[in-house]
């Protein structure tokens, strides 16, 4: 994985998985009772992040093939309110978050989404000093930040069956379907499942 985002709190590892109040798109609570007797690979991320983008494919290919196993688990914390990921996994091609996953080369999300924010998302439009129009979102919420001290994205959490964090690995790969982060992935999910 490529070191393109900060991961702040290490003490995180060997305890709970910090819960958020908010529910995934399907409306599962994700309390400790979603970790236990799972491993679970918990993907901080946020749209329009390339890195972000490049790491659903691998993920859902991930998904598809450990779902024989009931064992294993990938869950999205996205940065973005419930709509804006629901807008980003259909195909409204009016949606600008639509939109931005095709441009991106992105599939849809495969596995759980949990919007971190609770808060409002804007966009925000600017222009740079050469005329060029450069169009961002604005998260109001600080829940990454401060629950999980994650000040950049992509950050990977592996949680045991027994809803402990063991691993944290910042940054995501640099080209979508890329064979090294794939393999690192499958290493550190086959170690928490043999256990």
């Amino acid at each position: 994985m490529m070191p393109l985002s900060s991961f702040q709190n290490e003490s995180l590892v060997g305890h709970p998985m910090p819960l958020l109040a908010n529910k995934t798109l399907d409306g599962k609570t994700i309390d400790a009772n979603y970790y236990a007797g799972h491993v679970t690979v918990v993907s901080f991320m946020a749209i329009g992040c390339m890195p972000c983008m490049n790491e659903i494919n691998t993920l859902n290919k991930i998904t598809e093939e450990y779902a024989a196993n009931g064992n294993m688990q990938v869950l999205c914390v996205a940065r973005q309110m419930g709509n804006q990921m629901v807008q980003f996994n259909g195909e409204d091609k009016a949606s600008y978050f639509s939109m931005v996953r095709k441009a991106l080369k992105a599939d849809p999300i495969k596995y759980a989404i949990q919007p971190a924010c609770d808060g409002e998302s804007k966009m925000e439009v600017k222009k740079d000093e050469d005329g060029n129009v450069n169009v961002g979102l604005k998260c109001e919420c600080n829940t990454l930040s401060e629950k999980y001290g994650i000040s950049g994205i992509p950050v990977t959490f592996f949680i045991d069956k027994k809803g402990l964090i063991r691993k944290i690995e910042s940054g995501g790969p640099g080209k979508p379907n890329d064979p090294e982060f794939y393999n690192k992935l499958k290493t550190e999910i086959d170690l928490l499942l043999a256990e």
